[in-house]
C-alpha cells in the first residue's frame, strides 16, 4: 500500500476538518501521514524527514508558503529520494498563485482523481543563491516566482499585515501603499540574451504565471521548458500600473516601453547602490546580489495541466 504524508499549515482555520475528509477518502487505499505545522519553517523540516522515510505522495496542504517550505525541504534531499516522489498542493491558504497556473482545484476529491488517474507532470524549480538578511550565504529554491524590488516589499507588508477581508485586497492596497512609500532602486541585470543596467521597479524571475493574489505578471513562463521567464519593470508609474491592472490579471502582456519580457537560462542580479529586497513564493529570502537558474523537471507534481 502506498503512503501519501500530509505537511498541514498549522494556523489554518479548518485544518481538522480537511484531516478528516482525506481520510475518508483515502484510508481504504493508501496509508495516510498527517503533519501539521506548529512553526515558522517547520514545513521544510517535515518534508525533508517524509522524503527521507520514502514516502511515495507528499501533499502540501496550505498555501504558497507552504509549498515554497515544502519545496525546499525536498531539495535538500538527494535525487535519488526524490526520483519517484510525486508531490502536490492542497491549496487552501491565503495565497494559491500556484495553484491558479496549475489548474488545481481545493476540494480533496479533485486531489484524490488525480492520485487515482496519475495526473502529474515534471516541473521546473527555480534556485537562487544569494544573501539572508544577516548578509549569510543562503540557496533557496522556488516553485512560482521569486522577485527584487517592489514585489518584495509588497510581500513584506501583507506577510506583516491583516488579511481580514481577503489576500485581494490585502495585496491591492498593500501594493498601492508601497508604490507611494517605493524609492527604485539601481541594478545590473547580466545573463546570456537578456542584459540591463538602470532602475528597476520590479524584477520577476518567474518558473509560472501568477503572483501577489491573482496577478498574471508571467503571461510568457511555462512550468517545465527549464526557462526562467523575466518580467522587468523600470521607470514605470502607479497611474501606469492602474492602466494595465485588468490586463495584468487577465495574465495578458503589457505594451510599455519601459516594461520588458524575456526568458534565460540564468541570470545574475547586483545592486548598483542600494540593494533591494528578494521574496520567494510570497516569502521574504534576502537581498541581492542574486544568481538564479532554473532546474529542468526537477520534481513529479500532480496537476492535470499535462501538456
Amino acid at each position: 500500500m502506498k503512503t501519501i504524508s500530509f505537511i498541514l499549515h498549522g494556523k489554518h482555520l479548518h485544518k481538522h476538518s480537511i484531516q478528516k475528509e482525506a481520510q475518508d477518502v483515502f484510508e481504504n487505499e493508501f496509508n495516510l501521514i498527517f503533519h501539521t505545522t506548529q512553526s515558522s519553517r517547520q514545513a521544510e523540516e517535515l518534508a525533508r524527514e517524509a522524503v527521507n522515510d520514502g514516502t511515495n505522495y507528499l501533499i502540501a496542504v496550505g498555501g504558497d508558503g507552504t509549498m515554497h517550505e515544502v519545496i525546499n525541504g525536498i531539495m535538500t534531499c538527494s535525487k535519488e529520494k526524490r526520483e519517484n516522489l510525486i508531490v502536490g498542493l492542497l491549496p487552501v491558504g491565503s495565497g494559491n498563485d500556484f495553484a491558479r497556473s496549475m489548474k488545481l482545484s481545493k476540494q480533496v476529491a479533485d486531489l484524490y482523481s488525480m492520485i487515482k488517474n496519475d495526473k502529474h507532470n515534471k516541473i521546473d524549480v527555480g534556485m537562487i543563491e544569494c544573501r539572508n538578511m544577516k548578509d549569510e550565504k543562503k540557496t533557496v529554491y522556488f516553485s512560482n516566482i521569486a522577485d527584487v524590488g517592489l514585489g518584495a516589499e509588497v510581500a513584506k507588508k501583507v506577510n506583516e499585515g491583516n488579511k481580514t477581508y481577503g489576500p485581494n485586497l490585502a495585496f491591492f492596497s498593500a501594493t498601492l501603499t508601497t508604490f507611494l512609500e517605493y524609492k527604485k532602486k539601481k541594478v545590473r541585470i547580466t545573463s546570456e540574451g537578456f542584459n540591463y543596467e538602470g532602475n528597476i521597479l520590479i524584477l520577476c524571475l518567474a518558473n509560472a504565471k501568477y503572483f501577489g493574489s491573482g496577478l498574471g505578471i508571467a503571461p510568457h513562463a511555462d512550468f517545465n521548458d527549464g526557462k526562467i521567464a523575466i518580467t522587468l519593470a523600470g521607470d514605470v508609474t502607479l497611474t501606469d500600473y492602474l492602466k494595465n491592472i485588468f490586463k495584468i490579471r487577465k495574465c495578458q502582456i503589457v505594451n510599455h516601453p519601459q516594461i520588458q519580457y524575456g526568458k534565460v537560462d540564468s541570470i545574475l542580479v547586483e545592486p548598483i547602490g542600494q540593494p533591494c529586497l528578494i521574496e520567494a513564493d510570497g516569502e521574504m529570502i534576502g537581498k541581492i546580489p542574486l544568481k538564479a537558474q532554473m532546474l529542468k523537471e526537477e520534481i513529479n507534481f500532480l496537476t492535470d495541466v499535462l501538456e
